[in-house]
Formats: structure tokens, sequence, C-alpha cells
């Protein structure tokens, strides 16, 4: 692996300056044509629709670097952020119907594949206001999520309009981009769009399946996300793990070790962060991990595998397993 150089891979402009430029030129040239044949040809009204749509934002792209796929910490917890939070199973609190009404901090996009709350299809797909529905013509919106100091999205390639074996194309299926690996940060205090690559982390060694910006959150100047995917992974598996960034360095500070986490979402509480881990091939595990130094502090076993993480209002933690659901107190 190359070393890191802070790669700024690009920075584009969608400038309304330049627009307006290229079709006032067109728009002159037609005039002129229509002039010689000395008829009255008005054009405010195209050159305004042309202007009007177009895009004016600046955006900066940086490549996430791997510092190594077993797992690797580069920054030390500040003083008295060693300690992490401990989990105690408890009883279940509130009837399952009732546990299908407690808000997941995100807001995704359309429904959650699999979540019993919001169902399992596209079919309220909406953008919310403020946020690029496609980036540079090649990346489509997939997701927003919003538990954090401000808004992320992430960005995925196109679907396709090609047809698939069963006749419908992935444009039927879903809007979203596919394969996202992209995260925008969303900053309303920054003009300037910050645009994560994290390409170099797709194909772990010895890794068939592609990874996938699962959850994405930025908390204290720090970008924490999850890159896995849908295959239930094995003893060797090397995906499936957690990443934090600094923000204002764009340096790496920890990559935790594969096999943490492929759950649907992670939370974060004070210095700690809660994910889960599992599949047909391996143990299922609940890991507590500090936010600081992505090292696994505390591990649950549980009897299948966590799908969703959530605080309920009587600040127990809530779990939705494959085919159950738990509850635990945090003791902090």
């Amino acid at each position: 692996m190359q070393n890191y150089k802070k790669n700024r891979i690009s920075k584009k402009r969608w400038s309304k300056n330049a627009t307006f430029v290229y079709f006032y030129y067109i728009c002159n040239r037609i005039s002129i044509i229509m002039l010689m044949k000395k008829t009255v040809f008005l054009i405010p009204f195209l050159l305004y629709a042309l202007i009007g749509g177009a895009q004016d934002f600046k955006s900066e792209v940086v490549l996430v670097n791997v510092p190594n796929f077993n797992g690797k910490t580069l920054t030390k917890a500040p003083v008295g952020k060693s300690k992490t939070v401990q989990l105690v199973r408890t009883k279940f609190s509130k009837p399952l119907d009732s546990y299908t009404s407690l808000a997941l901090p995100s807001l995704k996009l359309g429904n959650i594949i699999g979540h019993p709350t919001l169902g399992w299809d596209d079919t309220d797909f909406k953008v919310p206001e403020g946020v690029p529905a496609e980036y540079d013509s090649e990346w489509v919106l997939n997701d927003v999520f919003t538990d954090g100091d401000f808004p992320v999205a992430i960005y995925g390639r196109k679907p396709s309009s090609e047809k698939l074996p069963w006749g419908e194309t992935e444009q039927d299926i879903s809007c979203r981009g596919r394969e996202p690996h992209l995260i925008m940060l969303l900053d309303p205090a920054r003009e300037v769009k910050k645009v994560y690559n994290t390409r170099e982390l797709t194909f772990p060694p010895n890794e068939r399946n592609r990874q996938e910006v699962q959850w994405a959150v930025v908390k204290d100047g720090v970008l924490y996300f999850m890159e896995t995917n849908r295959v239930a992974p094995d003893k060797n598996s090397m995906g499936h793990y957690l990443v934090a960034v600094d923000i204002n360095t764009d340096q790496t500070l920890w990559m935790s070790k594969p096999r943490t986490a492929n759950s649907s979402n992670f939370l974060i509480v004070d210095n700690s962060i809660i994910c889960g881990q599992g599949g047909s091939g391996i143990p299922d595990y609940i890991y507590v991990l500090n936010r600081y130094t992505g090292v696994r502090t505390h591990e649950y076993w549980i009897p299948s595998a966590a799908s969703w993480f959530s605080i309920g209002e009587d600040g127990q933690l809530y779990v939705a397993l494959y085919d159950k659901h738990m509850a635990f107190k945090i003791a902090k």
C-alpha cells in the first residue's frame, strides 16, 4: 500500500458564471443568425432557464488510506477517555409491538430494508432538502445519516437500466446509488463539501465480496464509518470493520479488526462504539469499542446476529436480532 499523501484527488466546481458565459455565447450566435434573416428572436427566457438549473458548490475529494486490514490503531485515547460502557442484560421493558415505534437515530431515504418499522422497499424514497441527489454526474445518493454533529450522505454508482435475468432493471428495484463508497460531509459551516472516497477499503485481502459503506457518523471532528456487505462472514473473512478518520487532518486514526461489525448500524455512547457482528460461519457477538482507538473492550454473546441498535426513551439499549429482540442496561 502506498504511503498516505493527503490524497486530494480533485476539486470540482459547478459555476453559474461559467454556464452563463457558455449559453450567452450560444444564444448570441443564434440571435445573429435570426437577425440576418430579419427575424426578431427573444432569448432571455431560454437563458434564464438554462442558468437557473446549474449547481454551484465546491467539493474536495480525499482518498481514505488503509493502515492495516488486520486492524491498527494510530492514536491514543485522551486522558480519562479509556473507560467504555458495559452492557447488562435486562428484561424487555416494552411489548414487542411497541419496539417498532422506537425511533432510530437516522434519516433513511425511503424505507430501511429489513427494519420492522420502515418496511422492505424504497416506495417512500425522498431526497432531503439541501442534499445533492447526484454528485459529479456519476454518483447517486444512497442514504443520509443525521445522528452525528451534522448530516452525512453516502453515494454509489447509478442504478443500471439493463435488464436483469428476471426482467427487471436496477432502476426498477430502487433509485438508490449502488455499492456506495463516497461519503459527503454536509457541514453547514463549510462552503466546500468534503467527500471521502473509500475505494481502497472495498476489497480486503482474500475477500471476494465487495465491502460498502453501511453507516457513517461525524462526532467531535472524527468521521466514523462501517464497511461491510450482506454476505455472512466466515472465520477467514477480512471484511466487516469500522474506520475512524480525523476530518481536520484527513488522517486515518484507526481501523478495527476484521469481523467486528456487520450490523445495520452502530451507536456512539460516551467513549464507546456499540456494534454487532455475526453470521452463519462465526459466533454472534455485540462488541464495545473504545471510540478513540478502535480497540475492542467488551464482547457479549448473543443467540443470533444483531441487526439494529437503538436507545429507547428509558435509556436502555434495544437490539433487533435476526429472529428476536434483546434489551440491555448501559452501565457507564
